[in-house]
């Protein structure tokens, strides 16, 4: 049996001598490496053979990899490894399968020759930072966490007047879905006691207590009005508390979230309709919708969160369900998805948040689509009887097309599915009506018609109906070019609805170079915040220090 050190010491050589046969031939023909910068300085998954065998031929002698040090115990066939590079240091996954390598994960820790951290950076005019984040939710504050760590000039801007704003804004009901071992941000976990599933307005006071004690650079009262890329930086206008304020930037990094502008179809003749439409995102809960007849036009998240706060204030929701959903039982999502890695149980196991982020990652897509299917199978079995309610209530399922349920939806288009924290069971109960497989032909003045003719009373309407694209804020903030010449935001080309073609392997245009030099994004849930953060830092530092594409 060969020992994963043995496997590592052969890799070495190879990869050290720009043998790409030789490391290829360490793998399985349909074998996997991820990349996380030490050889390619971006984010990439290498399939198969011809794949493996180009990279390490292009990569391989210039990485400078060496000094493999294994973890594990001798007969292990599976863990974790360190490593050193021309780069710096460097963690890896490694399994392997009849003495063949099946996946190997590199990731990069740090840049060996960069400057020391300094307790503010290197003075630069604030007007004029490294990077400019748009953006203070997680994912600004995680990454300015990271680029501070780093000694990178940066400064983070927000619309809201206090840091945590867009969380406070949302309706009261709203409380995280995830559990609080999957949430952690960088450098500074939730403290011991934390309630498991975070309230959304002690999730904006903990961002905001996360900015003061990092002491991050942020402007609040900030928006950013547009951006031009002229000759090799950003110009950039601000306004801050209604004063334009011109900025320069080498880099300019979108951290608005995963997804563009509010989606409000404008169904035809909307304005005879007598009373209050507004966004999701403008709902502030049921307070004072007692006894009124509410149709949420959605049937994912939001509209289930929403119309079980209407429910919980009296009031009588109903959601229309243009297409499927895919639904599962919070304690199932958090014990059968995330509870192996992320749980107490998990922790307690010597499972660490930086161990269960580098294992996860350590799953290549394909892998995660055949691993999901079976998974969602199993859950599909054992969970037969809550669909079946569901689905006898009128409520229509998916599992995604391909039956990759849950995680593959989230990583290909973001939308599309349920974690039932209760409103699925007010469903089943019928005290939140469903309209499935139907959509709005019109509005009259006291509620809508529907496609199949049905008049539906209302006394509001709230459109959960979600949000544009993630690149639609490019096309708003710089131009319609810039837009077009970077394309697609997230996904990864699984070719399913939504997510089209060509295979990618990784979210696409996420945490690593764009089509538009010195143009990038930071997104995603708090977990994959807390993880990418990393990296992407890691590259703007290394461009500035004069690394475009490697070592």
């Amino acid at each position: 049996m060969t020992s994963v050190q043995n496997w590592l010491t052969d890799f070495a050589h190879h990869a050290s001598n720009g043998d790409g046969a030789g490391v290829a031939a360490l793998f399985l023909g349909d074998g996997y490496w991820r990349d996380y910068l030490p050889f390619g300085f971006t984010l990439q998954t290498l399939e198969g053979s011809e794949q493996i065998a180009d990279f390490a031929r292009t990569h391989g002698a210039k990485s400078g990899f060496r000094n493999p040090q294994f973890d594990g115990a001798r007969d292990d066939q599976d863990g974790f490894f360190t490593f050193k590079t021309r780069l710096g240091t460097g963690t890896g996954h490694i399994r392997l399968v009849d003495g063949k390598c099946q996946t190997l994960l590199t990731t990069l820790d740090d840049l060996q020759f960069a400057p020391p951290h300094s307790e503010r950076v290197d003075g630069r005019d604030e007007r004029s930072p490294d990077v400019l984040i748009v953006g203070g939710g997680q994912a600004g504050l995680a990454l300015g966490a990271q680029l501070s760590k780093l000694g990178v000039s940066y400064l983070i801007v927000d619309n809201y007047d206090r840091v945590g704003g867009q969380w406070r804004s949302r309706y009261d009901s709203l409380v995280l879905h995830d559990p609080v071992w999957y949430d952690h941000m960088p450098h500074r976990p939730f403290p011991e006691g934390w309630p498991v599933f975070t309230p959304k307005n002690d999730m904006g006071d903990w961002l905001e207590s996360y900015a003061n004690a990092l002491d991050l650079n942020i402007w609040t009262s900030t928006e950013c009005i547009g951006a031009e890329f002229v000759e090799a930086e950003w110009q950039v206008e601000l306004r801050r508390n209604g004063e334009p304020i011109p900025v320069t930037a080498t880099h300019l990094v979108l951290a608005v979230g995963v997804s563009g502008f509010p989606h409000t179809p404008r169904f035809p003749d909307r304005d005879k309709f007598q009373g209050p439409q507004m966004h999701s995102s403008a709902f502030e809960g049921g307070v004072g919708y007692e006894g009124q007849r509410v149709v949420v036009v959605g049937a994912n998240n939001s509209a289930h969160d929403i119309a079980t706060d209407l429910v919980a204030h009296g009031a009588h929701p109903v959601m229309i369900q243009r297409s499927s959903t895919l639904v599962v039982r919070q304690s199932v999502y958090c014990e059968d998805l995330l509870g192996s890695l992320y749980s107490k149980e998990a922790l307690e196991q010597g499972i660490t948040t930086r161990k269960a982020d580098l294992l996860s990652a350590s799953i290549p897509m394909r892998m995660l689509e055949e691993i999901h299917r079976g998974l969602w199978i199993r859950i599909r079995e054992r969970e037969a009887e809550f669909y079946d309610q569901l689905q006898a209530a009128g409520f229509t399922i998916d599992f995604a097309e391909d039956g990759a349920g849950l995680g593959l939806k989230y990583r290909r288009t973001a939308s599309g599915y349920y974690i039932d924290v209760g409103g699925s069971q007010l469903v089943i109960d019928g005290k939140i009506g469903i309209r499935s497989g139907v959509t709005v032909d019109y509005l009259v003045k006291d509620g809508l018609v529907l496609s199949t003719g049905e008049h539906l009373p209302a006394d509001a309407i709230v459109y959960a109906t979600g949000y544009g694209m993630m690149e639609d804020w490019v096309g708003a903030l710089i131009d319609p070019e810039t837009a077009s010449k970077i394309g697609r935001c997230w996904g990864y080309g699984s070719g399913t609805r939504g997510d089209p073609g060509p295979w990618v392997g990784e979210l696409r245009n996420m945490w690593m170079p764009t089509e538009q030099q010195g143009l990038w994004f930071m997104g995603g849930n708090l977990a994959q915040c807390r993880f990418f953060s990393h990296y992407l830092a890691l590259q703007l530092q290394g461009r500035l220090l004069g690394l475009d594409s490697g070592p």
